[in-house]
């Protein structure tokens, strides 16, 4: 019926006439004095002066079909009128009787002949997102949406991100707000409530979200602000967060973003930005399916950052809230229509792992399109562990299989989901032609090999910290023979990494090309001889390289001739570093230096450099283009109010230690940081030592503020700075309300009226520490009782002495599960590490132990070597930071004669840096090195 309807009558043609003359007389007659803007809530007048007949449809619905974000310039009104005009022509055609609703039938024929280049697939997709009564039937106000063309957003236009916001109504949420639901101990409200809300911002009350305004002012640059999405898992299908516990991980972060930036925080977290279920009026539908049409933006975008919360609330604290009947949960209701306090338990639980959920997948995919991984920030890892990003874009093909696997609430979300991410690949990875990636795992090395064949532009490529085996490695060089690289950097790699490395690209050297290569950067990689004879070969012939940096490869004297020798003829080559290699007869081989070198390849390389050089200087080459600089300066465009502390959160993880020592602060910065560890849960140290200018009485007594709330930080250092008494007596009566602070330093402050107040601060951190360090003790050994699948102890910093440890040891030489234990920073010496080698000596499941920056000597360093000689469980072992070798060599040779004989140790660190003069500890080191090989090899077959 539709289709012969439309045969006959000319769909082309307008049922009214609709005059562009006309509608400029209209709009002049509602513009507002000298704006050349007409208000949105002049659109249905000016329907009836345009006799657009409206009576046969409700304006209202109309209007909400459309849209109506803000007011309208003679343009957006021309284009609305006629979206407008389109829907009431339709519908006269197709809803004859004004019935209001359409079969999906009539709404396909309606889009097909409107999009002749519609696709089946992306037509069942509209459809499927259409919203239908009862009997199956679509609102006809959904018409003007659909008829819309489809939206095409920039990746890296601020304006276009902006102007996505707007069309679909996202609101962001200012962090402000964020510590105000934590504070009154609040659960995150739908978008529906928190539009209603407020929270103040510089002593001034304003609304919870953001509005759209800011958001375009944003975007023209006269408003600063970070904008943060952020990629998390919903825990029951009413509510993300019923226990609080994301909210406070995202609490715990902003507030030192928010800290560390001059610049407002406006975060988009999809209950509270999106209109969630009930969705009661057809603007807010509508504004649910445009964001879902185009999710990617969030996270894709060159402007936004994304926070990944990848773990779920812990299951001792979901069973306590389950089980607590008092405990209730803000969900709308159905059955009354409205929001109810509802029980966890009467929640639909949802308690699927982040990393197998489609969309947190599809997030993490979409973040890592991004050029730079910083961008990209998981901020809920361990502490001290930084939790891997997402760095490595999949290939189309592999995504779509991973996502018929993954966990979807709506399984047809999987559809959206796969073409978003194809048309991200295809817009944004494929055109780019600088990537930079760093600390990649064998199985992002494996991803990578299959993605890089697309990269078809790719000019720089940069991998800083990777792993490989011999079959990752061959699959990534023969990717490589698809690109036209410039520049290749493959740097800080493990020495088995480096060896596998070296021999596949020996064997496929001879596919790549080098017709453009100007740079080659292998720095730290370990490649060996092997690696020289394989820069050797490339160098033969070649007319581009211009710099080649091989420091701390392990290349001898041998490796050295063969480049001399390729060296011999080539014209191009300007740089060659060969740092810290183990070339003889060189005290530091850079070519810069003046003669005399010890070898004779040496100076051969050294006379070619030379000459490169000059010839070079006669003929400069081109001017850099913006597009070869790599990554992009405005990055992270916030103005740091704390420079090093910003710095830092580049690095994503979880914080955990603070070090502002000698920094610019002043007391307003001091006293906006404190006020962000008033809300930070993670943080345990911080140095502000020496800073400039100096802290005074009112830093410190924001600090002693700061402390009357926060329940994590453990030791503040405030040596030399100004504090005088009255801010040492704030800080002696805040330490009395505290029983975690352990330690204050305020040595070189200069008032010499506060000892008897210092004598008491110090006096209260020793009792806390003494207290803490029982009671942790104490309920770890009731855990390894109750819990037989612990494989983690951390009792870093807890100031655990030898009393402690030998309890510890104890339950440990009879424990199977854990595999881990981190003991830095605590009051351990040689009778506590005596003690944990014997432990050792029974246990078997334990492959890691830190016990840097204790007070260990000799004496436990050779009780340790009688274990090594006999353990063949353990991998790590760090013992840096102690008094280890003070008294001589004895201990360390101990522990290199023990090392022989242990074939599992992949890692002895005795200090902060590797020492090669010491002959000892070269020899602890190649050891390790071996069976660093040695498991490699094992693992490739």
């Amino acid at each position: 019926m539709g289709p012969r309807l439309c045969r006959h009558a000319n769909v082309a043609s307008p049922v009214n006439t609709l005059e562009e003359v006309r509608l400029e007389e209209i709009f002049q007659q509602f513009e507002e004095p000298h704006t050349n803007v007409m208000k949105a809530s002049h659109l249905a007048d000016a329907m009836q002066l345009a006799d657009m007949n409206p009576e046969c449809f409700k304006v209202e619905q109309i209007l909400e079909g459309i849209g109506n974000p803000h007011d309208f310039t003679l343009p957006e009104f021309k284009q609305r009128m006629k979206e407008v005009h389109d829907a009431l022509r339709f519908l006269q055609l197709f809803d004859p009787q004004k019935t209001g609703v359409l079969p999906r039938r009539t709404i396909a024929t309606i889009l097909q002949l409107c999009r002749s280049n519609f696709s089946e697939e992306r037509l069942e997709e509209m459809l499927k997102n259409v919203p239908c009564n009862r009997q199956g039937f679509v609102y006809s106000y959904m018409v003007p949406f659909l008829l819309r063309p489809e939206a095409a957003y920039d990746l890296e236009d601020p304006k276009s991100l902006a102007q996505f916001l707007i069309d679909a109504n996202i609101r962001l949420v200012r962090a402000p707000y964020l510590y105000k639901l934590l504070r009154s101990d609040r659960c995150m409200p739908r978008c529906q409530e928190a539009e209603r809300d407020c929270c103040e911002v510089n002593g001034t009350e304003v609304s919870a979200l953001v509005s759209h305004q800011e958001v375009a002012e944003w975007a023209l640059g006269r408003r600063q602000a970070m904008i943060i999405s952020v990629s998390h898992a919903w825990e029951t299908r009413e509510h993300p967060d019923p226990c609080r516990f994301q909210l406070e991980l995202l609490v715990n972060c902003v507030a030192l973003w928010d800290a560390a930036y001059v610049d407002d925080i406006w975060i988009f977290y999809d209950y509270v930005s999106l209109f969630q279920f009930q969705r009661d009026t057809a603007e807010q539908e509508t504004s649910f399916r445009r964001a879902m049409g185009n999710m990617h933006m969030l996270y894709a975008h060159q402007s936004t950052l994304t926070f990944r919360l990848e773990s779920l609330t812990p299951d001792e604290t979901w069973t306590a809230r389950k089980e607590d009947s008092t405990y209730k949960v803000p969900v709308y209701h159905l059955p009354s229509g409205s929001i109810a306090w509802i029980s966890l338990r009467d929640l639909w639980e949802n308690r699927v792992l982040y990393l197998s959920r489609g969309w947190c997948m599809a997030e993490i995919e979409w973040s890592a399109a991004r050029n730079i991984p910083a961008q990209n920030l998981a901020i809920d890892g361990e502490p001290g562990i930084m939790t891997t990003a997402k760095k490595v874009p999949t290939a189309p093909e592999v995504f779509e299989e991973r996502m018929a696997t993954s966990a979807f609430t709506h399984r047809n979300d999987a559809t959206s989901v796969v073409r978003l991410q194809r048309k991200i690949f295809h817009e944004k990875v494929t055109s780019r032609n600088h990537m930079k990636l760093q600390d990649l795992t064998r199985a992002d090395m494996v991803e990578l090999a299959a993605s890089l064949p697309h990269f078809q532009n790719l000019k720089v490529l940069q991998i800083h910290g990777f792993r490989a085996g011999e079959g990752e490695a061959n699959a990534f060089c023969e990717a490589l023979g698809s690109l036209q690289l410039q520049k290749l950097s493959l740097a800080f790699a493990p020495r088995a990494t480096g060896l596998a490395m070296a021999e596949a690209l020996n064997h496929s050297c001879s596919v790549w090309r080098f017709a453009s290569m100007t740079a080659l950067d292998f720095r730290y990689c370990h490649m060996g001889d092997l690696g020289a004879k394989v820069i050797a070969e490339v160098l033969k012939g070649n007319t581009t390289i211009t710099h080649i940096d091989l420091t701390s490869n392990g290349i001898t004297d041998k490796g050295v001739q063969v480049l001399a020798q390729a060296l011999k003829n080539n014209k191009t080559l300007s740089a060659l570093n060969l740092a810290h290699n183990k070339i003889s007869d060189v005290a530091v081989q850079v070519f810069r230096l003046p003669k005399p070198f010890g070898r004779e390849a040496l100076q051969d390389i050294e006379e070619r450099i030379l000459t490169n050089r000059a010839a070079e200087a006669l003929d400069p080459p081109p001017a850099k283009s913006k597009e070869d600089k790599g990554e992009r300066a405005d990055a992270f465009p916030g103005r740091p109010r704390i420079q090093a502390l910003a710095d830092a959160l580049k690095l994503g993880g979880d914080m955990t230690q603070i070090d502002l020592q000698r920094e610019l602060l002043g007391n307003e910065e001091i006293k906006v940081l404190a006020g962000a560890l008033q809300l930070n849960r993670k943080v345990s140290r911080i140095d502000l030592s020496s800073s400039h200018p100096k802290i005074t009485d009112a830093g410190a007594k924001a600090i002693a503020q700061m402390l009357l709330q926060n329940k994590t930080i453990i030791t503040i250092n405030l040596a030399g700075n100004a504090i005088g008494r009255l801010g040492v007596e704030a800080l002696a009566e805040a330490v009395e309300h505290n029983n975690i602070v352990r330690e204050i330093n305020l040595d070189h402050n200069g008032d010499v009226e506060t000892e008897a107040l210092l004598k008491r601060i110090r006096t209260r951190c020793e009792e806390n520490q003494r207290a803490i360090a029982r009671v942790m003790v104490e309920t770890l050994l009731e855990d390894l009782k109750r819990d037989s699948t612990k494989r983690k102890i951390d009792l870093s910093h807890y100031c655990i002495g030898d009393a402690e440890v030998q309890v510890l040891s104890e339950a440990l030489a009879g424990n199977n599960s854990i595999t881990r234990i981190y003991l830095q920073g605590n009051q351990i010496t040689d009778v506590g590490l005596e003690a944990i080698s014997a432990a050792l000596l029974f246990n078997r499941s334990i492959t890691h132990i830190n016990l840097s920056n204790n007070q260990i000597k000799d004496a436990g360093a050779k009780a340790l070597a009688q274990v090594l000689k006999q353990n063949r469980s353990m991998t790590y072992i760090n013992l840096s930071g102690n008094h280890i070798g003070i008294g001589g060599m004895e201990a360390i040779e101990a522990l290199a004669d023990a090392m022989q004989e242990n074939d599992t140790l992949l890692e002895l660190c005795l200090h902060e840096s590797f020492r090669e003069e010491c002959q000892a500890e070269k020899r602890i080191w190649e050891r390790c090195s071996a069976n660093q090989a040695a498991q490699a090899r094992a693992q490739s077959s």
